[in-house]
C-alpha cells in the first residue's frame, strides 16, 4: 500500500514538472522566435526605403515629379525600382491626392485619378504628410528638407502592412525631397512615391531564408483550434490583414515522450523507481538546457552564414556605448558590391556561397578583436575595438576589401567575383549613442557606394558642406574622404 502510494505520489510529481518545464521551454522559444521574426521584417521595411531613396532624395526627381510632372522620367525611376529590386507595386501619388502612375510589375500606366478609389492608401498619406510637415524648412524661393543623415528611416518615411490590389503587402512610402537643394520644394502636402512587396511565395521564402522556420506561412484566417505560434498583422486603419504561422522548434522538443516510459517502469517496481528517477531527471535537465543554448544561439545568430544577426549585434553596440569613454571602439557597415548580378545569373546557391565565403573571410580578418554580423542580404555590420586609431582602421578595411575581392568558388567550375563597401564611424568622435553611430556609418557607405564601389569612407572624412548630400568624392585640402579601392591599391 505505502510502496503503491508513494509509486503514485511520484509519478503525479513528475507529470508535474514535466508539464511545467515544458510550458516554460516552449515560452521561450516561441519568444525568441518571435523577437527574431519581428528584426527581420523590420530589416526587409527598412530596405524598401533604401531602395526608393536613390529616386525619391534627387534635385531631379523634384523637378520631373514634383515641380513638374514628366511621363518619361516617371517611367524611367518605375522600371529602376522593378528591374533592380523588383518592387511589386509602385504608386506616385501628388500633393492634391491623385495618383499620377502606378504599375504593375514591369509595366507602368501614367494615369491621373482620385486617391479616393483607393480608400486603403488615405491613411497613408496622411500620416505620411504629417512627419513631411515636420521635416520640412523654410528655404529662398518654396522649402526644402531636414538632412537624412541623422533620421532613423521611421521619422521621415512610413512602413507597414497594407492590402493593394486586394493582397496583403509590406510597403515602404516616402516624400519626394530634394538632395543637392538646387531645386526647393513648392508650399503644400509632398509628392509621395509608395512601393509594396505582396506577401506571395516569393516573399516568405525571402524572410524564411533569414528565419529557418519550418512551416512558415502567410495565412488570411486563423482557425479557432491552432496553438502555434502566430504573428497576426494589420493595415494602418488596424484592420486585420491575415497573420504569419509557423511550427515552434519547442514542438520537437517535447519531454513527453520520455516521461511516460519512466512512469510506467515506475509501476513494476519501487526499487528501480529511486534510480530510475535520478537518471531520467538528469537527462531531462541537459536536454532543456541543450535546447535552450541551441534557441538563445539561433535568436542571435544567422543560420546561414554563422555570423551573429541584428539581435546580437544591437545587443554588443548598446554594450559598447556604455563603456564610452574609457573603451573606444568602431562601426563598420559593409555591403557587397556586384552581389545582385551573381544572384540574378548564376542563382541563389551561389548567392549563398558568396555570402558564407565573405562571412568566412571577414570573420578570420577581423578575428577575436571585434564582432561581425549580416544584418541583412548582402550587409554586414562590424564593431571593432582593439584600435581604432585612423591608420590601424585603414589597414583593417583595405584588408576586408582585397578579401572580399578574390575569387569565390561555386561549384561546377564556376568561379565569381564581388567587393566590399564600407563606412566608418569611430566612437566617440562621431557619436556616443548606438543609433546615431549606426546612421553615420550607413552615410559613410553610401559615400563609398556612390564614389564608384569597392572603397572605404570615414564619416568623419565627409566634408561639412557636402555632409547632406553624400555624393561627391573629392578629397579636399585637409584629405578628407579616405578612400580604396582595387585599383588604386
Amino acid at each position: 500500500m505505502l510502496a503503491g502510494l508513494l509509486i503514485a505520489v511520484t509519478s503525479i510529481s513528475l507529470m508535474f514538472v514535466g508539464f511545467i518545464a515544458t510550458r516554460a521551454s516552449t515560452q521561450q522559444t516561441i519568444a525568441n522566435e518571435e523577437r527574431l521574426f519581428q528584426s527581420v521584417v523590420s530589416d526587409r521595411l527598412r530596405a524598401i526605403v533604401r531602395e526608393q531613396i536613390r529616386i525619391t532624395s534627387s534635385d531631379t526627381s523634384v523637378e520631373n515629379l514634383v515641380r513638374g510632372f514628366n511621363p518619361a522620367f516617371a517611367r524611367q525611376s518605375f522600371d529602376t525600382l522593378w528591374t533592380d529590386y523588383r518592387h511589386d507595386k509602385i504608386m506616385l501619388i501628388s500633393g492634391d491626392k491623385k495618383v499620377l502612375a502606378e504599375s504593375f510589375e514591369d509595366y507602368t500606366h501614367i494615369i491621373k485619378r482620385p486617391l479616393d478609389e483607393t480608400p486603403e492608401l488615405e491613411i497613408i498619406v496622411q500620416k505620411l504628410t504629417a512627419k513631411y510637415m515636420r521635416n520640412r524648412v523654410r528655404v529662398p524661393g518654396g522649402f526644402g528638407y531636414r538632412s537624412l543623415l541623422d533620421i532613423d528611416p521611421k521619422d521621415y518615411a512610413l512602413m507597414g502592412y497594407v492590402r493593394i490590389d486586394g493582397k496583403p503587402a509590406i510597403f515602404g512610402a516616402m516624400p519626394v525631397i530634394p538632395d543637392k537643394f538646387h531645386t526647393t520644394l513648392p508650399d503644400g502636402p509632398p509628392t509621395i512615391l509608395l512601393s509594396a512587396l505582396y506577401i506571395d511565395e516569393t516573399l516568405q521564402k525571402q524572410l524564411n531564408s533569414q528565419l529557418d522556420f519550418t512551416s512558415f506561412a502567410f495565412i488570411d484566417t486563423v482557425s479557432a483550434d491552432y496553438d502555434g505560434p502566430i504573428h497576426p498583422v494589420s493595415d494602418q486603419t488596424d484592420i486585420p490583414l491575415g497573420a504569419f504561422r509557423w511550427e515552434s522548434e519547442s514542438a520537437s522538443t517535447s519531454i513527453w515522450p520520455t516521461i511516460i516510459p519512466v512512469i510506467a517502469i515506475l509501476s513494476v517496481a519501487l526499487g528501480a523507481l529511486a534510480f530510475g528517477i535520478a537518471w531520467r531527471i538528469g537527462l531531462l535537465t541537459t536536454s532543456l538546457q541543450v535546447s535552450e543554448q541551441q534557441n538563445r544561439y539561433l535568436a542571435l545568430h544567422d543560420t546561414l552564414s554563422g555570423l551573429g544577426n541584428r539581435l546580437l549585434f544591437n545587443r554588443v553596440l548598446d554594450t559598447s556605448v556604455k563603456e564610452l569613454p574609457e573603451k573606444h571602439f568602431a562601426v563598420l557597415h559593409c555591403d557587397l558590391d556586384k552581389f545582385k548580378s551573381v544572384n540574378d545569373t548564376f542563382g541563389h546557391a551561389a548567392g549563398d556561397e558568396v555570402i558564407r565565403v565573405v562571412a568566412h573571410r571577414m570573420q578570420e580578418t577581423v578575428g577575436r578583436q571585434g564582432l561581425v554580423c549580416r544584418i541583412g542580404g548582402d550587409e554586414f555590420m562590424v564593431i571593432y575595438r582593439k584600435e581604432t586609431a585612423k591608420t590601424q582602421l585603414q589597414t583593417l578595411c583595405r584588408t576586408l576589401v582585397a578579401s572580399a575581392q578574390e575569387p569565390i568558388s561555386c561549384g561546377d567550375g564556376t568561379t565569381v567575383s564581388v567587393g566590399l563597401s564600407i563606412g566608418i564611424a569611430c566612437a566617440p568622435e562621431d557619436g556616443s549613442e548606438g543609433e546615431q553611430l549606426v546612421s553615420r556609418s550607413d552615410a559613410a557607405l553610401y559615400r563609398s557606394k556612390a564614389m564608384g564601389r569597392s572603397q572605404f569612407t570615414f564619416f568623419s572624412d565627409i566634408p561639412t558642406r557636402d555632409a547632406d548630400e553624400c555624393k561627391s568624392s573629392a578629397p579636399d585640402k585637409a584629405g578628407h574622404v579616405e578612400t580604396y579601392s582595387k585599383a588604386a591599391g
